[in-house]
C-alpha cells in the first residue's frame, strides 16, 4: 500500500472515529450501528414516523438486518414500535426514556468530536472536502 492511498487513508480515519465512539457507547453496551441508528431515529422522528425500511434505506441493510438489530434494540429496552392505524402489520418506531438519555450523552461526544475533527480547518476547505467525499462515494457506487 502506498501513503498516499485515498481509501487507506478514510480507513484509519473511520477507524480512529469509530474507536472514540466505541469508548462512549461501549459504556451503555451498544454497537456503533446501534448508536447510529439511535441518533438518526431521534432525528428523523422529529418530523416524521419512523419505519424499518427507513432504516434499512438509510444504513444501506438488507431487511433482515435491520430487522435483527431493531429486535435487539426492542430486547434493550431502547426502541418500542408502535401501531400505526388500523393496519396491524404497520408499526412505527419510536425511542424509549432510556435511549433518550444515551441519546443525549452521544451526542455530546459527537460534537466533542466534530470539533476535533474540524480544527484548523477553514470553511471552505470543510466544504470542498465534503463535496469530494460525495464525489467518491458516488465513484464508488
Amino acid at each position: 500500500m502506498y501513503k498516499n492511498d485515498i481509501g487507506l487513508k478514510i480507513h484509519i480515519v473511520s477507524r480512529q472515529i469509530k474507536r472514540k465512539m466505541d469508548m462512549v457507547v461501549n459504556k451503555y453496551h451498544l454497537t456503533s450501528v446501534q448508536s447510529a441508528i439511535l441518533g438518526y431515529i431521534y432525528r428523523k422522528s422529529k418530523k416524521d414516523k419512523v419505519y424499518a425500511k427507513d432504516i434499512e434505506k438509510e444504513f444501506d441493510m438488507r431487511r433482515a438486518t435491520a430487522a435483527g438489530i431493531l429486535q435487539l434494540m426492542e430486547k434493550q429496552e431502547l426502541i418500542e414500535r408502535e401501531k400505526v392505524g388500523n393496519d396491524a402489520r404497520l408499526k412505527s418506531i419510536v425511542l424509549t426514556k432510556k435511549a433518550l438519555e444515551i441519546q443525549n450523552e452521544i451526542q455530546k461526544v459527537i460534537r466533542e468530536n466534530e470539533k476535533k475533527i474540524r480544527k484548523d480547518l477553514s470553511k471552505e476547505e470543510i466544504n470542498e472536502f465534503l463535496r469530494i467525499l460525495s464525489k467518491m462515494s458516488k465513484n464508488i457506487n
